[in-house]
């Protein structure tokens, strides 16, 4: 077992998540000099970091862990798949994608979770994405955390869902019901050619922060934060950087009924990287 290893399962076993969760942030944002280099390279070798992806390869210009965390990628690596309507925004393994059923996504065998309750509990903002799709991917320690845009897209308005900091891992995906409606999340709508397209970026445990290209590191609060922003001209097209984690967590992206059908191949699972096709 490595360093990284040995601390993650220390500190999630004794600490509370939102606890540990704040505690990290706090520790991976600032510059530790030797030990920041140490952590990194440990964090490297405990999940296979392939280092000939990344766009700046010298880890010593990193000052601090998250520095290296929400690394780019040389971008020739991630295409953008042209042919299809939309493409994965994040590199991840699918959860489940599929059909939106009576209100309902599925999050493992014999658990699913509302719609109406993942954008923020209100009706309006659920009906046009009832009998439509979605697709789930959950983003490991070790994937590319950086979100982007599925299709060309206009922001509409957002929604900070404040919540808890459950992980998101498999065991708790398969045995915790509503994990992805009790964890913080944020919300965002965007108008395209199909219709309204919603991005659901979902915090977790150890997720330092979620970061918007529009609006910077969104604040924790108590309450539902609503921003709208239909008198901006805020655009992006697909394959566009709209985001990222610090750390690791999952994006659930939903689409209208008549908006096209999921690619046949995004199976539970399923590896896949940004830039794939997601809408065919």
């Amino acid at each position: 077992m490595t360093f990284t290893s040995f601390l993650l399962k220390t500190v999630e076993t004794l600490t509370p998540f939102t606890t540990l969760t704040s505690l990290s942030a706090k520790l991976t944002d600032v510059p530790m000099g030797k030990f920041t280099q140490f952590l990194i390279k440990n964090f490297i070798k405990t999940f296979n970091i392939n280092l000939d992806e990344v766009a700046n390869s010298d880890i010593t210009s990193y000052k601090t862990f998250n520095d290296f965390f929400i690394r780019k990628l040389k971008p020739e690596l991630r295409p953008i798949d042209s042919d299809c309507i939309a493409v994965c925004p994040t590199d991840g393994t699918i959860g489940h994608a599929g059909i939106i059923d009576a209100g309902r996504l599925i999050q493992a065998k014999g658990l699913d979770y509302s719609l109406k309750a993942l954008v923020g509990g209100n009706e309006q903002d659920s009906k046009c994405f009832e009998n439509g799709r979605f697709a789930c991917i959950y983003l490991s320690p070790a994937n590319y955390h950086r979100i982007h845009m599925p299709i060309d897209g206009k922001l509409v308005k957002t929604i900070h869902v404040p919540g808890k900091l459950f992980p998101v891992g498999k065991n708790n995906i398969s045995n915790m019901p509503d994990l992805y409606t009790v964890n913080e999340r944020l919300v965002c709508f965007f108008e395209t050619s199909i219709g309204t397209l919603c991005v659901v970026m979902v915090g977790a445990a150890l997720v330092g922060s979620i970061h918007t290209s529009w609006s910077g590191t969104i604040d924790r609060k108590v309450g539902l934060e609503i921003k709208t922003y239909e008198n901006e001209d805020i655009r992006y097209s697909k394959g566009d950087e709209i985001g990222y984690f610090k750390y690791g967590s999952t994006v659930i992206t939903l689409w209208p009924e008549n908006g096209g059908e999921v690619a046949k191949d995004l199976q539970e699972n399923l590896p896949v990287k940004m830039g794939r096709s997601m809408i065919v």
